[in-house]
């Protein structure tokens, strides 16, 4: 049975991996302006390092701690 406290932390979860997956988009989406444009590599690559980051907070998000004995 779900209650409330249930129901904030679902929303909650939500909330984080909608923001983690705008952060990883907005992140790729300039770093291919970017090159479009001739930046230096090392400016485009600071927008891919910021979406790998989210990347691995997406996964951090949705990881089953059940799995991790898996790894």
């Amino acid at each position: 049975m779900n209650g409330p406290l249930d129901e904030d932390a679902d929303r909650h979860w939500r909330h984080s991996l909608r923001n983690e997956l705008n952060v990883i988009t907005m992140a790729v989406s300039t770093a291919l302006a970017m090159l479009e444009h001739g930046a230096e590599p090392e400016r485009v690559r600071e927008h891919l390092k910021r979406a790998e980051a989210g990347c691995r907070r997406c996964r951090n998000l949705v990881m089953d701690p059940r799995d991790a004995a898996d790894e």
